[in-house]
């Protein structure tokens, strides 16, 4: 007979991690089958749940003794070891997911069979370690080096399809047969034929040594240095590459650099980032089983969006990906048409790429449904404002909205700095619980951050509904509070500021300033940043204020006494708007780079020495990091202690995903708690506050002081749950 392990029956999460609970109930069947002498061959199920494994169980991964081998704990280098040498053949049948440690153990089974669902990786790069179950073994002598070496260094799964044709999987099914089914003839048949050979581990890799070196030295010439997030992907190279060694052996350089990789800073960063993205789509509440937005199938559901410029388009894009019939509203043709070009563009484009097929851009485009009247958004169940950022323009159309839509419609802003509130106050009072805002980060059909601003009026529900469908259109949202820039945004002021600055005050040139946060880790520099953005946002935003020399607009805000006019004189009188004009911080040239890569400007250096007062000395790009990034951390302090941040870890998800924070380095509260340390930053701000006392973004954060004083970090402080106190801003109504 075939004895069937079914990994459901001992894990209550559909993904089947492989936690103790499942190694034990693996590790407690096989020894039945072994001592029942009518089994004669096994196979593993994912069950019910329609996955094989996910993969370890990373909590666990804080707990190192867990995977060692030979710690009577049923670790999985043990579990793995024990399915090759069964001496009775071992049949993965694989459906859904079989990634990381699941991968592992389909690999140390005897044959694998999948189903068309099937989805093989091993992705543990991305939480900052290397598989450390065989998997950089076992992996390269049944597909090619060069194969494993992607899949190991990339993280990315492959399909059913693919693994056939590597030669990971022996049989896919077909005809409608189950994957159980399948696995259990194969089983049957296996149960006549020789085990030896189906050994992987006994298997020797079909590459020769120098061939593996060659391969293994120019993947490593494409990775990060050790010191910028390259350490585990270096590691995962070395083991790997003893795969040319006996299995025990191999296995051993494994284990040692898994171990290695699992206890490293880079590591533990990165798993900090894993499971903050997780606790930020945490819902907080239960949202309406049955409203519309939420349904199986929302093909028949129409939604909205309002302005066909880059924001409007990207967030139409996104919709119409998740199945939406979205009306593109513009009152302008001009723009409308270029909106509607953009979206037919990028749809082709994605077909040409092979990451659409031709039948679901076809769907997508009949989707679409260009306007220029607001009245055909009376059917919609949700609307998404992303006009200019001019309250004035926004309260119109919002009062509107509010005047055409059903009362159940949730009205949404895409603003990134304006009063929520304030917006709020242009809809009627029973329609306020339904608006909120909808922040998405550009280019919004490729960045995945979005912040969900809750304003005073915003229903629970509301959030929970935009949580879910943040998450549906495959967007990472972090509930944010209402204030000016929200988190994000509110935390760069002394980013861009001081950076601009930094500039005036001779403390380096525009490239070398931008290179001490490149070196940091950055995707790019501040000023890189600003033009990619457009320089006149930010000009805009300050004119508005009223902040802008010889401006007309009424001071709605006061003016920092430490202003960087450079700033503005670059908008003003150079004319110089960033990318989009050719020119900003830097100029460009569309024959280099598509028109996106920074040159050094020698009018913007000449502009920025009329400044410069005689005798300034550069700073070290220590120190450059120092003066930004400390008071941008502590605004995220001030974030937390009004409520407009939930967690610390919410700021980690925003700064990782929507402003190029390093991975490896956890995000800006991580970084201070564990990489800089609350004590040094606390006295570099005293220090910087004395020096600079009209600057309010350098006065330490009072819950900066509290936890100095404690000697908690500030994951801490909320993990031990003292910060109790409540609250009039998000946290005490959610």
């Amino acid at each position: 007979t075939v004895h069937i392990i079914d990994f459901s029956r001992a894990s209550s999460n559909p993904l089947n991690p492989l936690g103790l609970n499942l190694r034990k109930h693996i590790w407690e069947e096989l020894d039945k089958a072994l001592k029942n002498e009518e089994v004669t061959s096994v196979v593993l199920t994912g069950g019910k749940s329609g996955n094989f494994s996910a993969g370890a169980d990373i909590k666990e991964f804080s707990q190192l003794n867990l995977v060692a081998a030979g710690t009577n704990i049923y670790s999985l280098v043990d579990v793995v070891e024990k399915i090759e040498n069964f001496p009775k053949p071992v049949v993965a049948a694989i459906s859904g997911v079989a990634l990381g440690g699941g991968l592992e153990v389909a690999l140390s089974s005897h044959y694998r069979i999948a189903d068309k669902s099937g989805k093989f990786g091993l992705p543990e790069v991305n939480v900052g370690v290397i598989p450390g179950a065989g998997g950089t073994q076992r992996l390269p002598r049944l597909v090619s080096f060069q194969t494993a070496l992607t899949m190991i260094l990339t993280g990315k799964p492959i399909k059913a399809g693919k693994a056939k044709q590597s030669g990971l999987v022996d049989h896919i099914t077909s005809n409608g047969e189950s994957v159980l089914t399948s696995a259990m003839k194969w089983a049957e048949w296996a149960a006549l034929m020789p085990l030896d050979d189906r050994r992987v581990g006994s298997l020797k890799i079909k590459e020769a040594h120098e061939e593996v070196e060659m391969i293994a030295s120019v993947a490593g010439k494409r990775l990060p240095p050790p010191n910028k997030g390259g350490q585990g992907l270096r590691a995962a190279i070395e083991a790997t590459k003893a795969c040319t060694k006996p299995i025990k052996e191999g296995a051993a350089v494994e284990l040692n650099l898994f171990l290695q990789t699992l206890a490293g800073e880079e590591g533990k960063a990165k798993r900090h980032a894993f499971f903050a993205v997780r606790k930020a789509q945490k819902p907080l509440g239960k949202p309406p089983s049955k409203h519309p937005l939420l349904q199986k199938s929302v093909a028949s559901e129409t939604v909205a969006v309002v302005g066909a410029g880059l924001m409007g388009s990207g967030i139409c894009m996104v919709l119409l990906q998740a199945g939406f019939t979205v009306y593109l509203v513009d009152v302008y043709k001009q723009s409308l048409d270029k909106g509607v070009a953009f979206l037919k563009g990028t749809i082709q484009s994605y077909v040409q790429r092979g990451r659409m097929t031709e039948e679901i851009a076809a769907k997508m485009l009949k989707s679409l449904k260009p306007s220029q009247k607001l009245e055909d958004l009376a059917a919609c169940s949700l609307v998404v404002e992303a006009v200019i950022e001019d309250m004035k323009i926004k309260k119109k159309i919002f009062s509107s909205l509010d005047k055409i839509t059903s009362p159940s419609c949730i009205i949404l802003s895409n603003t990134s700095t304006l009063d929520v509130d304030e917006m709020a106050s242009a809809v009627s009072p029973q329609r306020q619980s339904l608006f909120a805002g909808w922040h998405f980060f550009s280019p919004a059909h490729i960045m995945k951050l979005v912040e969900i601003v809750s304003g005073k009026a915003t229903s629970p529900s509301t959030i929970c509904v935009l949580q879910s469908l943040t998450r549906r259109i495959g967007k990472i949202g972090v509930v944010v509070g209402n204030c000016d820039g929200f988190l994000g945004n509110r935390m760069l002021i002394s980013y861009s500021g001081e950076t601009a600055l930094l500039l005036e005050e001779g403390a380096g040139s525009v490239p070398s300033i931008d290179k001490a946060f490149i070196d940091f880790g950055m995707a790019m520099g501040p000023l890189q940043m600003g033009d990619m953005a457009g320089l006149d946002i930010g000009y805009n935003i300050r004119k508005q204020r009223g902040w802008i020399s010889g401006g007309s607009a009424a001071r709605s805000k006061p003016k920092p006494a430490r202003y960087p006019e450079v700033a503005d004189v670059i908008v003003a009188d150079y004319k110089r708007l960033g990318q989009k004009s050719g020119k900003g911080w830097y100029d460009y040239d569309k024959k280099i780079g598509k028109g996106r890569k920074p040159l050094p400007s020698k009018e913007v250096d000449a502009l920025v020495r009329r400044y410069v007062k005689d005798g300034s000395i550069p700073l070290a790009g220590k120190e450059i990091i120092e003066r930004v990034l400390f008071p941008l951390v502590n605004e995220g302090f001030k974030c937390l202690e009004e409520g407009i941040a939930q967690q610390p870890s919410d700021i980690d998800v925003v700064y990782l995903y929507g402003y190029g924070w390093p991975v490896y380095r956890g995000g800006p509260m991580y970084w201070a708690d564990h990489q800089v340390g609350l004590e040094y930053l606390l006295s570099r701000l005293q220090a910087f506050a004395k020096e600079f006392p009209d600057t309010d973004y350098y006065k330490p954060s009072k819950l900066l002081e509290t936890c100095v004083t404690m000697q908690v970090t500030v994951e801490q402080y909320y993990e031990l749950g003292i910060n109790k106190r409540q609250t009039a801003g998000l946290v005490s109504k959610l």
